[in-house]
């Protein structure tokens, strides 16, 4: 199986804050015992084809409706579920759910157990060859021009945007992008929409976030701590719920998606608000941390910590924020802000 024989750095940072562990999880509302294999989809008349899709990589032209496609983006799989295409391959990020479909999108896979065929970037070109896609989507990916080239030589590849940073595109651009490319931009644009009015609801009903700067952690260690990116999906996701996200320190520490603090600086960390998508080690590590500990913001509970690996999973769909993610993370994460808000 050809893969990659190491992860960039950005990519090792995406997988500490999500699951570095890739912890295995039962129970999690994955399909059946006995799961369907995906089929090729029925024609469908396409609208706006052929296209012609610039990104950073180049361009690509889509002259027909996919029949067969491979998402290698990490969480790619969910635009094209939710726009009622089921990929025949898939990308495994951690959890390790069945096909890599997760609780939110098992109802739009109907059953179907996509073949995993990249794991967290570690693409194997032979499986996605033996899959015979005449589709591969790598929009929530940071492939270079040889995996770009070795995955167009099998078919048709749409990779990164070129606008945003590696894993920085928002998931309205990843959902127009995958509409444009399987045909359906319109049934895109109104998923987008439908999305972003769920956004605004929870902003009308709660206008005092948008006095408060919310930071999301991304990982603790001797004493040094990161926080993620305002371009990192999981901060889009706070931002969409109308906090603010970039205190002015913010910008010139960025580097590979994440900005440090060391321990003489911890009180950068004493915003309103902060969140960790976060696992068990990371939790004892914080609850042990005497320096972590000394922050207003921890002494007053003001810290969410959503978990990614037990059920509900509220720390995964907001890892994931796709237009089939974020309704479910809405569910599990807008109460749990109401409740630090009564408390307060």
């Amino acid at each position: 199986m050809s893969t990659r024989t190491s992860l960039p750095v950005r990519r090792r940072w995406l997988l500490a804050g999500a699951a570095a562990l890739a912890v295995v999880v039962a129970g999690c509302g994955g399909p059946a015992d006995t799961p369907a294999a995906p089929q090729a989809q029925a024609p469908q008349q396409g609208t706006g084809l052929p296209v012609t899709i610039d990104h950073a990589l180049g361009s690509t032209t889509i002259t027909a409706p996919p029949q067969r496609v491979v998402t290698v983006g990490w969480s790619d799989q969910d635009a094209v579920l939710a726009l009622g295409v089921t990929p025949v391959g898939t990308a495994e990020w951690f959890n390790e759910q069945p096909g890599a479909i997760f609780p939110w999108a098992t109802q739009a896979a109907g059953g179907a157990v996509p073949e995993i065929v990249s794991n967290a970037g570690e693409i194997s070109f032979e499986k996605v060859a033996a899959l015979k896609p005449d589709l591969i989507l790598a929009l929530y990916e940071g492939l270079d021009q040889s995996e770009y080239d070795k995955l167009s030589a099998i078919a048709p590849t749409v990779a990164q945007s070129k606008q945003f940073d590696e894993f920085g595109a928002p998931w309205q651009d990843m959902t127009l992008t995958a509409g444009k490319a399987l045909g359906r931009e319109q049934q895109a644009k109104e998923l987008v929409a439908d999305t972003e009015a769920k956004f605004e609801a929870v902003r009308d009903a709660h206008p005092e976030w948008a006095q408060k700067t919310m930071l999301v952690g991304a990982t603790a260690e001797n004493g040094t701590y990161t926080v993620f990116s305002p371009q990192d999906p999981k901060v889009r996701f706070f931002a969409d719920l109308g906090f603010r996200t970039q205190p002015p320190w913010l910008a010139g520490r960025v580097a590979d998606n994440v900005a440090t603090v060391s321990a003489e600086e911890y009180k950068l960390l004493d915003v309103d608000r902060l969140a960790w998508t976060s696992d068990p080690d990371l939790m004892q590590v914080l609850r042990d941390d005497p320096i972590y500990n000394r922050l207003d913001v921890v002494r007053s509970g003001r810290v969410s910590y959503f978990d990614y690996t037990t059920a509900p999973f509220p720390g995964a769909a907001i890892t994931f924020t796709t237009v089939l993610s974020i309704p479910y993370a809405l569910d599990q994460v807008v109460p749990e802000l109401e409740r630090m808000d009564a408390k307060q």
